[in-house]
């Protein structure tokens, strides 16, 4: 990612408590990128989330399959289609996120994993260009208005 955009990345773990209705960890997020597995049992979760992030206000909201595969790609739509939401990216099962994992160490971006986040990146920069154009038609209006005010 390009080291001069204003991006910060926060992980939560597992669980609603950050989409809590008295405000949450995430209510002023501009993205919310939910990982989810392609599973019926998965999909519930991913609504319930989506229902508590509308909620608070948070208007881009993305889904993140992870363990996935190609003979997942119905269910994700119909995932995709239902809650509303795009499909930021596709994690497929790898191996080497388990061996990472036990090891303590990091994944190299090399792996079949690693190559398939460069989609979730790239979803990243353009909901940040998307924030930054709107943050500047604002300036726009806003500058016009105040030059109507004055006249």
């Amino acid at each position: 990612m390009d080291e001069h955009v204003g991006v910060t990345i926060v992980d939560m773990e597992a669980g609603l408590e950050h989409l809590s209705r008295s405000g949450g960890t995430l209510a002023y997020v501009d993205v919310l990128l939910i990982v989810t597995e392609p599973t019926h049992k998965a999909a519930l979760t991913a609504a319930r989330t989506v229902d508590l992030a509308r909620e608070l206000g948070i208007l881009r909201i993305a889904l993140v399959a992870n363990k996935a595969d190609p003979n997942d790609t119905g269910l994700l739509d119909d995932m995709t289609a239902e809650l509303g939401t795009p499909l930021a990216g596709m994690i497929p099962a790898d191996p080497e996120v388990m061996t990472a994992d036990r090891t303590g160490g990091p994944l190299p971006v090399t792996t079949v994993a690693g190559r398939a986040i460069d989609d979730v990146v790239a979803f990243i920069e353009s909901a940040e260009e998307e924030r930054t154009a709107l943050l500047a038609e604002k300036a726009r209006v806003d500058a016009k208005l105040a030059a109507l005010g004055d006249a």
